[in-house]
Formats: structure tokens, sequence, C-alpha cells
């Protein structure tokens, strides 16, 4: 009887793997079609109709695009089933992939002798197949959530642990129906003094009770010093190959985003994730800034600076631009450059800052600052490496040396590149910081920027900020 249950049991998880493997081969042929059929309506698109060679060219382009998106998806792992990840990285992910695929492509167009592509096809091919994959991957994972949610496509779980550890896994299984787990009990030999709430048996109770229900997981919350009670249940799990997943307490890092990683066969704790920290992310921002501020210097500063040039010297003495020591990335200093907004009544290093109705502030100067137009000429800080178009705001060092000691967190802003525009100023924290309450809250932006970093973070960021200048912002003074 025990081999028949421990049969079927192999049987339902075997199963659910299946599912997972329909789901991730469903994604892969989607992405395949979507891809030809992008490139296909951007041919449509530029000739109009089809060629004489238009198969023998569709042949070589279809075994171009197929073999290389083959390969990208290999060594990044597309197709590999996360319950976990949402749609933003999952996005993310997709066109970072995207991304890598037209650089393989590249190279494979290089190789193949008398084959090419035109660039206009490049650019129409991966701008389409960028929005119908989208919308393949928001559809499949919305399908994915509901049959979840409706209790399709789960795995029975419970969890091994009666302290507060054991009781939060317990509630976070059962609130997000998304991730696809349905936890059926809790169980510990003892119960903490201080408990709000009931067992539903011993460890012996949560054995039997694996059996009798069919347990796909196991998720064990004992404290690590129980180790003969972590390693028994191990066995168990794997005596009636049931998964057994181990939920380590770290409590003493509350409210930071830890990663693990593994240092040969030792688990090491990061306190901090740091997506910029990975090279392809860095190649990724550090490209889009060079091709978008080449865009802006050619298409805006290249003649709004000599027409601001020639306000700021009719409205007042002194020079067009305002150097002056600002800390970036790991604490080197570097000059900043902006349009020179205040009369020349001091050195350019030295920092007072500017209030509402500063005496200071030029006429010219005030129209600057209202819509961030004195901050433009930081496009040439960014060509030169020392700034990025969205990151946190560089302070000038004066004010680090005031608010390091006493804003916690403060210098954590300085692991990115500083940025011409950042999340902190988008949700309003901008202009004269006199309150170290408003000067956290800046830090904090700052700080979930650096640990949540993604591409289509500084797209939004950049529009808000296009928004924001549009209408003019209050605090800009």
């Amino acid at each position: 009887m025990a081999l028949v249950k421990s049969q079927l049991s192999s049987f339902f998880q075997l199963m659910l793997r299946e599912k997972f493997r329909i789901y991730s081969l469903i994604n892969l042929l989607g992405d395949l079609t979507l891809l030809l059929f992008s490139f296909l309506v951007g041919y449509l698109l530029i000739w109009g109709h089809f060629k004489p060679n238009f198969k023998d060219f569709f042949f070589k382009v279809s075994f171009a695009l197929i073999g290389s998106w083959l390969v990208v998806s290999y060594f990044l792992k597309l197709y590999s089933p996360q319950r976990f990840e949402q749609f933003e990285k999952s996005f993310t992910k997709h066109f970072q992939s995207i991304a890598f695929h037209a650089m393989v492509l590249s190279m494979v167009v290089l190789l193949l002798k008398n084959f090419s592509i035109s660039r206009i096809l490049f650019v129409y091919g991966y701008f389409f197949f960028l929005i119908f994959d989208s919308l393949l991957r928001l559809g499949l994972m919305y399908l994915l959530k509901q049959e979840r949610q409706s209790g399709r496509n789960t795995f029975k779980v419970v969890v091994f642990g009666g302290d507060q550890m054991g009781k939060r896994m317990f509630d976070t299984l059962n609130e997000y129906t998304g991730y696809g787990f349905k936890p059926l009990g809790i169980f510990d030999d003892k119960l903490p003094v201080d408990s709000q709430y009931n067992l539903d048996g011993s460890i012996e109770d949560g054995k039997r009770f694996s059996l009798e229900k069919k347990i796909d997981e196991i998720f064990c919350a004992l404290p690590l010093r129980e180790r003969d009670k972590i390693n028994d249940l191990m066995r168990f799990a794997e005596d009636n190959l049931i998964r057994f997943k181990v939920v380590p307490d770290f409590s003493a890092f509350q409210n930071r985003m830890i990663t693990v990683d593994f240092y040969g066969f030792y688990p090491v704790i990061s306190i901090r994730p740091e997506p910029l920290g990975e090279i392809f992310n860095r190649m990724v921002k550090r490209g889009f800034d060079i091709v978008f501020s080449l865009m802006v210097t050619l298409l805006l500063l290249s003649w709004i600076i000599p027409l601001i040039g020639y306000l700021i010297k009719l409205d007042s003495k002194g020079p067009i631009f305002y150097l002056q020591n600002r800390s970036g990335r790991n604490y080197q200093t570097f000059q900043c450059f902006k349009f020179r907004t205040m009369t020349v009544t001091q050195g350019d290093n030295e920092f007072v800052q500017a209030t509402k109705d500063d005496v200071r502030i030029t006429r010219v100067g005030k129209y600057l600052r209202k819509f961030n137009i004195d901050e433009l000429p930081q496009f040439l800080n960014v060509l030169k490496g020392q700034m990025s178009v969205v990151g946190p705001r560089p302070h000038p060092i004066k004010l680090n040396e005031i608010y390091r000691p006493i804003v916690e967190k403060y210098m954590v802003r300085h692991l990115a590149k500083p940025g011409i525009t950042g999340l902190a100023q988008v949700r309003g924290f901008r202009g004269e910081t006199t309150d170290p309450e408003l000067m956290h809250q800046r830090v904090l932006a700052d700080v979930f920027y650096i640990e949540n970093w993604s591409f289509l973070l500084d797209i939004k960021i950049i529009l808000l900020t296009v928004w924001n200048m549009v209408k003019g912002e209050k605090n800009a003074y």
C-alpha cells in the first residue's frame, strides 16, 4: 500500500512538472512564431510586396533568427519556470534577451556569406517583436495566475516550524495564491508561549499528514539549532519523493532585500541587491546613456547653449556655466556642469543652498530652474562617464558632510552613478532641504532605485521628468 501511495505521489509530481514543460514549450513556440511574424511585418512595411527572391531570403532570415534565439534562450535560461517572478522583472529580462539577441544576430549575419539584413528591417522587426511578445507574455502570465488562483496547477505544501518565521511563511503562501502553492498545515513539536495561533500537530503528525494528503513540497522553518529534526525531515522528504525547502530566519536583516550567493560550497548573504552590479545591466545602461545624451547634445544643446548663453550674458555679468565639485559613484569628486542661474557673488565651489525667493537668482535663472533647463549641460557629464541620465542626484560635498552623520543610509546612494534626474526628484523631493526627515525620504527613494533598477524604471523616470519640465515644479527654485 505504501508503495502504491509513493508511486501515485510521484505520478502527480510528474504531472505538475509536465505542466511547467508545456507552459515553457508554449512560451518558446510563441516567441519563435512572433519573432518571424514581426520581421515579416517589417518586410511588408518596407517593400509593400513579396520580392521574387523572398522565399530564399526569408529562409535564411528564419534560420538565423531561430538559431540565434535558441542560443540566447539557453544561456539566459528564459524558459526556466519562475513561480515568484513578477511581470516587471520578467519584462526587463525579456528586453535584455532581445537586446542580446540583436547582438548575436548581427554576428551571425556577419559570418554568413552572401547574406545581409537591412538596418531598417532590423529596427522594424525588433520593434514589433518587443510589442507582440510582451503582450504574449502578459497574457500567459495572467492565464497562469488565474489557473493557480482557481486551484489548478498548484503544489500542496506544509510548513514545519511553529515560531513566527513558520507562521509568516504559511501566511505568505496562503495570501499570494498566484505563486501556485496551497499550504495545508503547519506542524511543530512545541508551540511558542507568545503564539496567538494553533498548530495542526506535531512533527510526526506532519509526516503522516504529508503522506495522506500527497504533499508535493515541505517548507522547513525550524530554527537551525534543531539540526537533528531538520535532517530527519530532509531524509523523510527524500524517501517519499517530496521536495524539501529550508526557510532560514533572516529577521535580523528585516526590511532589506537580501540575496544569497554561493562562494564554492559556502552560502554568503548580500544585504543589498545591486542589479547594476551585473556587467550586462551596466552595458545596457551605459549604452542608453551614450545614445540618449548624443541625441540631446546634437538636437538640443547644439542650439540651446548659444541661445541661453546669450540670455544669461544679457541678464547678468559672469560665465555661462556654473561648475561645482560634486561627489559621484564611490564618492569620487567631479565637476558638475550647470547653466549659471545666480549672480556671481562668491566662489564657484562655495556652497550656500538656494532658498525660495533667493535674491541671488537672476531673472533668466528663475525660469531655467523652474523648468529644470539649468541642468541640461550635465549631459556633457554623462558623455564623459561621470554621470548617468537617471540616478541619485549628486549633492554638493558640503551637503554630504552635513547629512552623512545624521541620515541613515545616506552614503548608500553613492553606490551608483549620479543622474541628471532621479526617482527622488520625480516624487517631488527636490529644492531646499533643511529638514533631515525630508533628506531621509530622498535617500530612501535613491536606495530603492539602486536596489530595484531596471531599464523600464529608467524610462518611466525620464517620462515623468519631461512631464514635470512641461508643467513646472513648485519646489524648483
